[in-house]
């Protein structure tokens, strides 16, 4: 056999141990290279309802007039946020490849899931749930609830009113604007005067 063919020989040998090694290597590589792409997902996510959350909360407490201190967010992850001013909630939904959280519902910024809380604890009640999907994808669905605040000193209750501007879903980014407040007397849990942050968001 000539040097050449010998040469052949053992270029195509060594070419398959490494195909196979790097199948390998992916086989046992890729889930946690998508372990990672999750969590880095996860946490842009949190910083996102965090952030969305920390501005709504600021919107509320020191602008003046409606129609004022407008803010944007972009998502970080692609995801849909809906709005339901029923519930007074907004819900940013992603899916994932992996599972981190698939039962049960998890609170990031409070150990009270009260509807109403006393004055000092936060107004919004940021919250995870994770569903497993039929297409074999997990969905991570992040929400932000506003509730009532109470005070006994004078007897009042304070609250963040979230108010339809447009769509009430959208995929893109998420628009905040001040939309004034309003006192109702006698409308709060403890039956003092109800004073009423109206902040209009706005999903594209």
């Amino acid at each position: 056999m000539g040097k050449a063919q010998t040469e052949a020989i053992t270029l195509v040998l060594v070419s398959g141990i490494v195909i196979s090694l790097v199948g390998v290597a992916y086989m046992w590589g890729k889930p946690m290279i998508d372990k990672r792409s999750v969590l880095t997902q996860f946490t842009a996510a949190t910083r996102f309802m965090e952030e969305l959350d920390s501005k709504i909360v600021t919107i509320a407490g020191t602008c003046s007039s409606a129609g004022g201190c407008e803010e944007t967010l972009d998502f970080p992850v692609p995801g849909l946020i809906s709005l339901n001013e029923t519930s007074n909630t907004i819900t940013y939904t992603i899916y994932v490849n992996q599972p981190l959280i698939t039962g049960g519902e998890v609170l990031f910024n409070t150990a009270d899931n009260g509807t109403v809380a006393r004055y000092g604890e936060t107004p919004g009640v940021i919250s995870l749930k994770g569903r497993r999907q039929e297409s074999g994808l997990y969905s991570l669905v992040f929400s932000v609830r506003y509730r009532e605040l109470d005070s006994t000193e004078p007897w009042k209750g304070y609250k963040i009113k979230l108010l339809k501007s447009g769509k009430s879903d959208g995929n893109t980014k998420i628009l905040l604007s001040y939309d004034g407040t309003e006192t109702q007397t006698g409308a709060a849990y403890n039956n003092g005067d109800l004073v009423v942050s109206k902040i209009k968001v706005q999903p594209i």
